[in-house]
């Protein structure tokens, strides 16, 4: 059965937040949502770009949460997050955050953090944040790509093939956060199936895609995937169910609020 996104589920929403506002004015009041333990983690970065990236996705989860839950800023910090990881046997706080009642994922990167949102629970979200990355060469293809990944960077022009290998590896990425396996397993057992668009809408040569994920037990998942383009950032969605997508750069957290109060 074909399932219209927009009449069957509300939209998710992706909050875009850069560092670099919490040392404006605004940033007193992003700080607010966020507790001492947060802060003293943040303090633990070497570099001080990555402890602003880091503080700033905090702040901008527990903003989000805090909207949703109907929280006062000053009590956001003590919105309980479990980080525990439901894949071993450790108890460590390494896994996907998770926050009662409210489905969202988080992702970051130098200059950018970025929030998703959606206010139906039962479908999985998993949110990864790029920039174009030479990094990403071709040894990636071999132990991130599965075949007919690689043949369809193969088959992409030259000038495509390290965007193309950007939107791979973010669109799995997205998948595994959704899950909550991260790259835990093989990113191989995640195969990523772009849909024909127009070349170049959006500076993307895909937009879209389907993804599977067979996991190392044999349970499948199937996702959608949407990218996305933000100045030189890139942005992959997966959803477990077809959803729209709308962004949202925020400079304060009244901006949040407005926006999630009408989801």
């Amino acid at each position: 059965m074909s399932v219209n996104p927009t009449a069957a589920l509300p939209p998710v929403r992706l909050f875009l937040l850069p560092p670099s506002i919490l040392r404006s004015g605004y940033g007193v009041s992003w700080l607010a949502y966020v507790g001492m333990a947060e802060q003293r983690r943040a303090a633990e970065f070497t570099h001080p770009d990555d402890a602003m990236t880091y503080a700033a996705q905090q702040t901008l989860m527990r903003c989000m949460a805090a909207s949703v839950l109907g929280v006062k800023p000053t009590a956001a910090a003590e919105i309980p997050v479990d980080r525990t990881c439901r894949l071993c046997t450790s108890y460590a706080e390494h896994g996907k955050p998770r926050i009662n009642g409210v489905n969202l994922n988080m992702s970051r990167t130098t200059g950018m953090t970025v929030g998703g949102f959606t206010p139906a629970t039962d479908i999985l979200l998993g949110i990864d944040l790029e920039r174009l990355r030479g990094s990403l060469h071709n040894s990636l293809d071999r132990v991130a790509l599965a075949d007919p990944e690689k043949d369809l960077l193969a088959t992409a022009p030259e000038n495509h093939q390290a965007l193309l290998r950007t939107l791979l590896w973010s669109a799995k990425e997205s998948v595994l956060k959704a899950t909550g396996h991260g790259l835990s397993v093989d990113p191989r057992a995640v195969v990523i199936t772009p849909h024909h668009t127009q070349q170049g809408q959006d500076a993307l040569p895909y937009t879209r895609a389907s993804a599977r994920f067979t996991t190392p037990a044999g349970e499948r998942y199937d996702f959608e995937v949407q990218w996305f383009v933000q100045g030189e950032y890139y942005i992959s969605v997966a959803t477990s169910a077809p959803v729209t997508v709308s962004l949202h750069p925020v400079t304060t957290p009244k901006m949040v609020r407005e926006i999630l109060g009408t989801s």
